[in-house]
């Protein structure tokens, strides 16, 4: 059996506070002074896989951590999980710490909710860094999503909650 993955925490100069935004309230990690960056997560995932990089950052950013609508700490509310409702969860965090210029770095389908965020607040963003997905649109989407290594960008509806109630763990 593989060794469990360590979990590490965020460093102690970071806070964490739950911001009431949009219509859901966000968990976020806070640390670090300087030009804001704020950093989103993927699929399946929390805030937390950003620890490593959120401990290099803070020498000379305030890096902002959010977990996204559903996931994590975050409230899990009955909808608004487009994406672009989602870059209006990220507007008002932001707008709750009063920070008004971030550089933006996204992971998997975090990039769907900061290239959102980019597209409706562009004079907030310094720098967009998008890492490891594609963005639904842009680009050749549609070839994208054929390929069957992708299978699961197309696997939803009703059936999918269904198909794999008790066993969440093994789909993701």
């Amino acid at each position: 059996m593989p060794p469990a993955t360590k979990f590490q925490p965020f460093p102690p100069d970071f806070r964490t506070q739950d911001i009431p935004t949009n219509g859901t309230t966000l968990h976020v990690r806070v640390g670090g002074e300087g030009p804001a960056v704020v950093l989103l997560h993927g699929y399946g995932e929390t805030g937390d896989m950003w620890a490593s990089m959120a401990a290099d950052l803070i020498r000379d950013h305030q890096v902002i951590v959010p977990d996204l609508r559903g996931l994590g700490l975050s409230s899990k509310p009955a909808g608004g999980f487009d994406k672009k409702t989602q870059a209006g969860d990220v507007a008002g965090v932001l707008a709750a710490l009063g920070v008004e210029r971030i550089d933006l770095v996204a992971h998997d389908i975090g990039n769907m909710v900061a290239f959102q965020f980019a597209a409706q607040m562009p004079e907030q963003v310094g720098r967009l860094v998008l890492i490891d997905a594609p963005i639904p649109g842009v680009g050749p989407w549609e070839d994208i999503l054929k390929n069957p290594l992708l299978w699961h960008f197309r696997f939803g509806g009703p059936d999918m909650e269904r198909l794999v109630a008790g066993r969440e763990r093994i789909y993701l």
